[in-house]
C-alpha cells in the first residue's frame, strides 16, 4: 500500500485517473472513503486525483498527538513532493477546506486553483471543544453525536424524509471512516484553535467557494453559511456559488449541482 514517512508516521494515500493533479481533502476526522461516493470517478476522467488519509484516520498511523492543521497541511505538501507533483487543483470540504487554504497559504507555488466547499477560516470564541458538542456526545454517545449531528447539518428535513435510504448509506461510510472519539477530539480541537483569517488577502489563485443554502444553522459558533461567505468576501479571486435546497453533504448525495460548479470553474 502507498505510504510516505512523516517524522515516524505512515500517511496513506492514493491516486487515480492521470492528467493534472486534482487533490482531495476530507472534512473533520474523516478519511478519504467519502470522495469515492462521486468525486473520484468523477475527475478521474481528466485528471490524476490524489486521495489520502489524515493522521488518525483511515490507514494512515493513529498514534494519539496533539493535531494541528498545519500538520495535516504540511502531510498534504509531503505527499505532493512524494508524487513530483509542481502544481495540484486542491479542493477541501469543511475542516479540509481549511487544510487546502492554508495549503495555498504556505506553499502558494503548489495550488494552481482552490475549490472551498462549505468552509471558513475560524471558530471566533470557541477555541476548545464546544460545550454543545460536549452535551450532545453525553445525551447521544460519539456515533449517535455523529449521525445526529450529520443528519442535522447534512440536509434539508424535506430531503432526510424522502431518502432515508440514500442517507444511510452515507451514514454507513461516514461511521466506518470516522476517527475514534479520543483522535476525533483532538481534530475537533486542531480545528477550533485555528485560525488564518487575517492572512486570507494573501490568497491570489482563482478559489471557488461553494455552500448550500440551508446551511445557516446547526453550527456552535459560526455556521458554515456564514463562513463560506466570509471566504468569498476575504478572497479577492473567489468566486460563490450558493446551492439551492442544500445542506453540508451535497458532495456525496447531489454531486451533480457541484461537479457543475466545479466544472464549470475548472474550464
Amino acid at each position: 500500500m502507498p505510504f510516505i514517512d512523516r517524522d515516524g508516521a505512515e500517511i496513506y494515500y492514493e491516486t487515480h485517473g492521470d492528467g493534472p493533479a486534482f487533490l482531495f481533502c476530507s472534512v473533520t476526522g474523516l478519511d478519504h472513503q467519502a470522495w469515492k461516493f462521486h468525486q473520484m470517478a468523477e475527475f478521474s476522467r481528466d485528471h490524476k486525483v490524489i486521495l489520502f488519509d489524515y493522521r488518525g484516520t483511515g490507514k494512515s498511523t493513529k498514534a494519539i498527538q496533539h493535531y494541528s492543521i498545519k500538520m495535516f497541511t504540511d502531510d498534504a505538501a509531503a505527499i505532493l513532493d512524494h508524487l513530483q507533483v509542481d502544481q495540484a487543483v486542491v479542493c477541501g470540504h469543511s475542516m479540509g477546506g481549511v487544510v487546502a487554504q492554508l495549503l495555498t497559504l504556505d506553499y502558494p507555488s503548489r495550488v494552481k486553483k482552490l475549490i472551498l466547499a462549505s468552509s471558513g477560516t475560524s471558530h471566533p470564541g470557541a477555541h476548545g471543544v464546544p460545550l454543545a458538542m460536549c452535551r450532545d456526545m453525553v445525551k447521544h454517545g460519539f456515533e449517535g453525536y455523529i449521525r445526529e449531528h450529520t443528519i442535522e447539518t447534512g440536509w434539508t428535513k424535506e430531503f432526510v424524509a424522502k431518502n432515508p435510504a440514500l442517507i444511510e448509506k452515507f451514514l454507513q461510510v461516514r461511521m466506518s471512516g470516522i476517527a475514534d472519539i479520543d483522535h476525533y477530539l483532538y481534530f475537533v480541537l486542531a480545528r477550533q484553535e485555528h485560525d488564518h483569517t487575517s492572512r486570507l488577502k494573501e490568497i491570489k489563485v482563482p478559489t471557488l467557494v461553494m455552500v448550500g443554502d440551508d446551511e445557516n444553522h446547526g453550527a456552535t459558533d459560526n455556521t458554515h453559511w456564514a463562513a463560506a461567505h466570509q471566504l468569498a468576501k476575504g478572497i479577492a479571486n473567489a468566486k460563490l456559488v450558493v446551492l439551492a435546497g442544500e445542506g453540508h453533504h451535497y458532495l456525496a448525495t447531489n454531486p451533480a449541482v457541484a461537479h457543475k460548479a466545479m466544472r464549470d470553474f475548472l474550464a
